[in-house]
């Protein structure tokens, strides 16, 4: 593992909630993804986030190495949509 990427990760497990969360930070679970996809589905997780392993870590945001896997049974994915569109719009009226 290279410093760069110990370093980011040591600034990730600083800034994750220190209370009860639905957010998990994993140290590093290599070649067993589809296991750890299959484990959040069952406990309807909306999504697991990763990196490549030989991705790099970048925060100009041209390009990534990170990729979201969604959950497509998540029980709470059902009318999100509306929720996000009242907060981004709070005095149009829903029809």
């Amino acid at each position: 593992m290279f410093a760069h990427s110990r370093c980011w990760k040591r600034r990730l497990r600083r800034i994750m909630p220190r209370i009860e969360t639905r957010l998990l930070y994993l140290d590093h679970i290599a070649e067993r993804g589809r296991g750890l996809y299959r484990a959040a589905c069952a406990r309807d997780l909306e999504s697991i986030v990763g990196k490549w392993a030989e991705g790099t870590y970048q925060s100009h945001g041209r390009c990534t190495s990170w990729v979201k896997v969604k959950n497509p049974k998540y029980s709470q994915m059902v009318d999100r949509h509306e929720l996000f569109e009242a907060l981004e719009h709070p005095h149009t009226p829903k029809m």
